[in-house]
């Protein structure tokens, strides 16, 4: 690769000083960074060009395969300079013929399209044992993942359905029950400040009744969060689930719990 860069670059300025016009390609103007390469590997396919004129040097660099086009660059060359454009490549497996080309331009050209290059391209080596298995075990896996999606669908929107109704009643329920011990509490809690209390000197009666409230704070604590549980389906339903599957974890173990 090197030897053919300065071998260009040595060349340019004995072309230009030359008598005749010379802008375009120079011998040997296009190479590719292997000439043996595998199906799929990306390869660069580098054009040098040159403009030995009195004037800009504009058009188009077109790449080719088999005049077929693989890439373009827009030139726009200086008097007396030269440029290398290169262009990515991702070729079939199989014996390719790639040249340059300029288009679209009406400076005088010495050579407006460089001779083809031969490149072979191997097919891909095959797959490794390990890898057949993976790719075998993920076919394997997506194959039964679509064929029980809709079994595990319908499972679901039955359990749904049949939950729903329980989980909605109960949410109505723990509201009128929270809404009712809060209005216990506010009467109660009215009815001390507005009578007078007796004094109870064996101390009996108010250990009972701190006893009784304590428990209905505690009920009313416990049912408002249910009722926060159950007012959401995104926190009743995995619950649900964490239940459901830590119970049949709970009756494997006993099941297999061999006799002493």
């Amino acid at each position: 690769m090197l030897r053919k860069l300065l071998f260009v670059f040595f060349l340019v300025p004995t072309l230009a000083f030359a008598g005749e016009t010379q802008a375009g390609f120079p011998t040997q103007a296009i190479w590719v960074s292997k000439t043996t390469a595998v199906a799929g590997e990306t390869l660069v396919v580098s054009a040098v060009v040159y403009n030995g004129n009195t004037s800009a040097l504009k058009g188009t660099l077109v790449f080719t395969d088999d005049a077929e086009r693989i890439g373009v660059r827009e030139l726009e060359l200086p008097a007396g300079e030269s440029q290398i454009h290169s262009i990515e490549w991702k070729p079939k497996a199989g014996e390719h013929r790639l040249a340059a080309r300029i288009e679209g331009t009406s400076a005088a050209l010495s050579q407006t399209e460089t001779p083809s290059i031969t490149v072979v391209v191997a097919e891909p080596p095959p797959p490794s044992r390990v890898q057949q298995t993976v790719s075998q075990a993920a076919q394997t896996a997506g194959n039964i993942a679509s064929s029980s999606l809709p079994i595990v669908l319908g499972i679901a929107t039955s359990i749904f359905d049949a939950v729903e109704p329980y989980r909605q009643k109960g949410v109505e329920e723990l509201e009128a029950y929270v809404e009712k011990t809060r209005s216990r509490a506010g009467g109660s809690a009215g009815g001390t400040v507005a009578g007078t209390s007796t004094s109870n000197t064996s101390g009996f009666g108010s250990a009972g009744a701190n006893g009784g409230g304590l428990v209905s704070n505690i009920a009313q604590v416990a049912a408002a969060a249910a009722l926060f549980v159950m007012s959401s389906l995104y926190l009743f339903y995995p619950l649900l689930a964490l239940i459901f599957l830590g119970t049949l974890y709970f009756l494997a173990r006993r099941i297999r719990r061999r006799p002493e």
